[in-house]
């Protein structure tokens, strides 16, 4: 019925946007004499290449120069598109940026020259407002775009992890955006824990610390003093910044503008707790005992002990929860499983990858139709070893004959990460 109300081959679009699965690749190829343009285009192309799909939609480009940036409104209708706002002979752009407005949906990839201007760009005003057809973009929503762009870049490999990590923590005190900021802030997080070499992680932990706590003493409103003050509290390791935030949590010390509610006393509580320190039975003693909120405490008592020192009692974490009746708070089981497999505890923890693997296909007839997907996430997120990904390649690989092609999915879903982060193969 609507293919008939558009000159549009709605039934293309349809296979392309809805029958089938992936995404475009879309790649902003600029060319030059090293003095002027001498071509810029967009292609897109299937990433199974034996389809040949294309996926039709508008994008926005930016380009961008000293004296300013525009922006022009394309339509992606076949494998390329040749844009005018960079024609041949005109002055080379500092960076193209596709997907300007962030409506587009796709794999982009960047030039060159324009990944690294925009990567030094992200801590600058280079993103400035783009003019374009009956819109107008504006800076915020562009640097936001690129800030999405430059880590899936990272993500498949083509930037750097520690590249992106500088070029965030460049970022962070400049950024104003409480949006964007807090888009920064997570990405810092996943990157300093998950993304970066452990030992490039510890030689710059003293350097974001100082970063997010300088963050927490110029936040100008409370939801960005917060935002900051989480993510220190995230990313602590170094004797100095526990300290002080052991002092917070003990009351001894305050965060001007900063108001911390039970949960948050509760985290911060259970966070220096992970850290291992000389305190930390004591600290979660004395914060299930201060806690008023019954089924927060009651929580607490669950989840503390897979916040022990001792390796005997995180293993007997794990075991109660092979027993269905010990999952029944799915949210308490999937907070315990994050501090299980936290990155400073994922050594340890190695050896409970293959029986969560196992355990999968009991949890999804007995939990909620999200507790797989959740379950292993919660497993998987705090590892970046070859072994671990061995592992999950090892069980997909001897899945027997109607194991549910759902949950093969779910596994190579929660893995994706993973085999990026080891350039591991996937089966």
């Amino acid at each position: 019925m609507l293919d008939r109300r558009t000159p549009d081959d709605l039934a293309a679009w349809s296979r392309a946007w809805v029958e089938e699965a992936g995404r475009p690749i879309i790649t902003t190829e600029l060319k030059t004499d090293g003095r002027t343009v001498t071509s810029l285009a967009l292609r897109q192309k299937d990433p199974y290449a034996a389809r040949g799909l294309v996926w039709p939609q508008p994008l926005r480009l930016a380009a961008g120069h000293a004296r300013g940036t525009v922006a022009e409104d394309l339509r992606l209708d076949g494998e390329r598109a040749v844009p005018t706002i960079a024609p041949p002979g005109s002055a080379i752009p500092l960076y193209v940026l596709p997907n300007a407005n962030g409506v587009s949906y796709g794999n982009f990839v960047l030039d060159p020259s324009s990944r690294a201007s925009l990567l030094a760009g992200l801590a600058d005003s280079r993103l400035e407002p783009a003019p374009a057809a009956n819109a107008d973009i504006g800076a915020e929503v562009a640097r936001g775009s690129a800030l999405v762009i430059l880590w899936e870049e990272m993500v498949d490999g083509r930037i750097g992890p520690e590249t992106m990590f500088d070029s965030l923590l460049a970022a962070l005190p400049a950024e104003r955006n409480e949006l964007t900021l807090q888009r920064m802030l997570g990405y810092t997080q996943q990157a300093y824990w998950r993304w970066i070499p452990t030992e490039y992680r510890v030689n710059r932990a003293s350097h974001l610390e100082r970063v997010l706590r300088a963050g927490v003493d110029g936040a100008r409103t409370s939801s960005l003093k917060s935002a900051w003050f989480n993510a220190l509290r995230d990313v602590s390791v170094t004797p100095e910044t526990l300290s002080w935030l052991e002092s917070v949590w003990s009351k001894r010390s305050t965060v001007p503008g900063l108001v911390l509610a039970e949960p948050d006393f509760i985290t911060l509580a259970q966070e220096l707790a992970l850290r291992g320190g000389p305190n930390s039975a004591t600290i979660l003693e004395k914060q299930i005992a201060r806690t008023e909120n019954p089924d927060r405490r009651a929580r607490m008592v669950f989840v503390r002990p897979s916040l022990s020192r001792a390796v005997e009692e995180r293993d007997a974490f794990f075991a109660q929860l092979k027993d269905p009746v010990n999952r029944r708070r799915e949210a308490w089981v999937l907070e315990g499983l994050g501090y299980l497999h936290h990155p400073l505890r994922a050594a340890a923890a190695e050896r409970h990858v293959r029986p969560s693997l196992e355990m999968l296909h009991e949890i999804q007839r007995t939990g909620d139709i999200f507790f797989p997907k959740r379950w292993l996430d919660a497993t998987l997120s705090g590892h970046r070893s070859r072994a671990v990904a061995n592992e999950v390649t090892t069980f997909l690989a001897a899945l027997p004959d109607g194991y549910p092609d759902r949950l093969r999915r779910v596994i190579l879903s929660a893995a994706d990460d993973l085999f990026r982060l080891t350039r591991q193969a996937r089966p």
